[in-house]
């Protein structure tokens, strides 16, 4: 028996994404001045999440279709320098490494998983609509 593909597990699956998308983001926010890791291994690096999608085909596993995050990466992109001798993460030339976090880039990254978040309400809503639409044809 063939399982049926619904709208609304797909827009699920894009909710669960985006909202692991705009926690990613809100730590990246949250970090963008943190010179030392818990760690020690030196300042914050922006960290990116990587979605993934199945494409809809015949003979498709539906618990596989939808949006996922497939990991979340570092970016790999320079950190910030900036010279700051009295900083106490300053190096022996005076310099302090700073995140590779771009405060409006991230700010217009949470826009966008934002509009994508609200864009998944929308078609469960539109889904659940219809359904009830169909219901009330069906009972005339």
């Amino acid at each position: 028996m063939i399982e049926a593909i619904s709208a609304r597990d797909i827009a699920v699956s894009g909710l669960r994404a985006q909202r692991m998308r705009m926690n990613v983001i809100a730590n990246n926010l949250a970090n963008a001045e943190t010179t030392r890791t818990p760690d020690g291994g030196g300042a914050f690096r922006r960290q990116l999440t990587i979605l993934r999608g199945e494409q809809i085909r015949r003979g498709a596993n539906p618990q596989k279709l939808g949006v996922r995050v497939k990991k979340i990466v570092p970016d790999a992109t320079p950190l910030r320098t900036v010279f700051d001798p009295q900083h106490p993460d300053a190096d022996p030339d005076g310099y302090v490494q700073y995140p590779n976090v771009n405060v409006v880039v991230e700010m217009v990254d949470l826009i966008s998983a934002q509009r994508a978040y609200e864009a998944n309400i929308a078609v469960i809503v539109s889904s659940s609509r219809m359904r009830q639409r169909a219901l009330e044809i069906i009972q005339r």
